[in-house]
């Protein structure tokens, strides 16, 4: 089957996609992330919104944005039931409000045949995530989480390297994202101004996992492909008057044999970001980092170190197809993240004009990514309350994980 021409797709829908918000406000962490990701290549137009839980906010959001009045509503329940009744109503839906909203928010647009795109995590536990795999399946819809460090050029150059089997056999697999910056490191002196991912409430004591250590564990899962079978956790709480972890160890145990580790941490003081991995095979290793995005590093075993830089052509193919610029000219995570929202808005596209989308799809975070994660996230709390002790994790296609 060819590959389809992106330009002559564009071409013929002859549009951009129209997308609503729920979340990604002007108070949001996210939201202008997301504004500038979705741009970047004109794939998408935004139409609608409810842009925070604070009317005036959302309201607000929508003028800087040009919006309608009459398209800025007060719930995602209006905003699905309405926009479904439009001949112009949106065909995506970006769900960017907590991780507590996700769920709901995610069933009842899908219900109403509108895709998805969703932050991560993809919802507060293992059966909410389950059901909306099946959910997406059920209503033919396409799914996007946002691991949005999966659109890194160099990411996805590890990936084709490793599953080509260019490392061999893999026995070691470590990642890490270990923040240490003000902003996560201290609580405020007044709890009502405490961030929901430090709310107990919103994701448990546990949230970590899913607000930090999901993107170490994500960045491993979509490099290797296996699922962990066992982790063993400690997590702990340094902060004062802290109500969730603020840093986890998991160590653990593939299928294949494999072992891993996977730190999250809030207070790795000094870090401003920390998210790298470390991959090492029977033949060789492979480390990213991050905070220099542009450069994977391969050492095969008893030879010299590779300096594999972005933007040149002898890379996989889907490595340079999420490059823009030639080498030498950084890109950067806000065109990673807007490898998302491209390979995303050609997959809507093609599906919706009858052609074979995917080319554009079978590599994005989906709704399974959404279950591996969550599994391991159950196991991991279970281990931590049993002092460490090995727990199992169910596999994303377990009939008992459903």
């Amino acid at each position: 089957m060819s590959e389809i021409d992106i330009d002559e797709l564009r071409k013929n829908f002859g549009r951009r996609l129209r997308i609503g918000f729920i979340g990604g406000g002007r108070d949001s962490v996210i939201g202008g992330t997301h504004l500038a990701a979705m741009r970047v290549d004109g794939f998408f137009e935004l139409y609608a919104g409810v842009f925070s839980v604070d009317p005036t906010v959302s309201e607000a959001t929508a003028r800087a944005e040009f919006l309608d009045a009459d398209r800025v509503y007060e719930s995602f329940n209006e905003m699905a039931e309405k926009e479904a009744l439009r001949e112009d109503g949106i065909e995506v839906v970006l769900i960017a409000a907590p991780p507590h909203i996700h769920f709901e928010a995610a069933k009842v647009f899908l219900t109403k045949g509108i895709d998805v795109i969703c932050e991560k995590p993809i919802a507060v536990s293992r059966e909410q995530a389950s059901q909306l795999d099946d959910l997406a399946q059920q209503q033919s819809r396409l799914f996007c989480l946002t691991h949005c460090y999966a659109g890194y050029p160099m990411v996805r150059e590890a990936r084709a390297m490793v599953r080509s089997g260019q490392l061999g056999k893999i026995r070691i697999l470590e990642a890490e994202l270990a923040a240490g910056d003000p902003g996560v490191s201290f609580e405020p002196k007044n709890p009502a101004d405490r961030h929901w991912r430090f709310r107990e409430n919103i994701m448990g004591k546990g949230a970590i996992l899913g607000e930090v250590a999901s993107h170490a564990h994500h960045l491993l899962h979509y490099i290797y492909g296996e699922e962990i079978s066992a982790v063993s956790a400690e997590m702990s709480t340094f902060v004062p008057r802290r109500e969730v972890y603020d840093n986890a160890y998991l160590t653990t145990r593939y299928h294949s044999g494999a072992r891993g580790r996977i730190w999250g941490s809030y207070i790795a003081a000094g870090n401003d970001h920390g998210l790298c991995f470390r991959i090492y095979g029977e033949l060789g290793g492979l480390q990213w980092h991050q905070e220099d995005p542009e450069v994977l590093w391969f050492k095969p075993i008893g030879g010299q170190a590779q300096r594999i830089a972005r933007g040149y052509q002898n890379l996989s193919p889907w490595a340079t197809r999420g490059s823009r610029f030639r080498p030498g000219h950084p890109e950067g995570y806000a065109l990673a993240f807007a490898n998302l929202y491209a390979d995303f808005g050609c997959a809507v596209m093609a599906r919706q004009l009858g052609l074979p989308y995917e080319q554009f799809y079978k590599a994005l975070p989906n709704t399974s990514d959404g279950v591996v994660t969550m599994s391991l996230i159950e196991a991991a709390v279970e281990s931590n309350c049993n002092d460490g002790r090995w727990q199992a994790v169910l596999s994303a296609s377990s009939a008992d994980s459903k």
